[in-house]
């Protein structure tokens, strides 16, 4: 299903210590670390900080789809998956606490 996808935006809104708003965009990663797993290295595009790359994995797990990003190791959330009529796009949504995120695959 993630085999044509190559590139991914990645909208996070976080309600933690302070209301914020990121926009990530990133490529699929060459080397997969994973049978089952596509992995994307993200890079920060809003707002304008000196921020290192970030690593995300999505992958079909025994819940349905999830992801991991290295922000909280060890830790799998749960995704919503969204097709867009021609098929050559996907949506994926994902709540938990206070944070909401939206990956959008091209």
């Amino acid at each position: 299903m993630l085999t044509g996808s190559e590139f991914i935006t990645v909208y996070w809104l976080s309600g933690f210590a302070q209301d914020k708003f990121e926009i990530w965009k990133g490529r699929k990663d060459k080397d997969q670390p994973r049978v089952g797993a596509t992995a994307f290295t993200i890079y920060l595009l809003f707002p304008p900080l000196e921020e290192d790359e970030a690593h995300l994995e999505i992958f079909a797990g025994k819940e349905g789809w999830q992801f991991t990003i290295d922000w909280f190791p060890g830790e799998e959330f749960p995704l919503k998956p969204f097709h867009a009529e021609n098929r050559k796009e996907l949506i994926f949504m994902s709540e938990f606490q206070r944070e909401s995120v939206f990956f959008h695959l091209t």
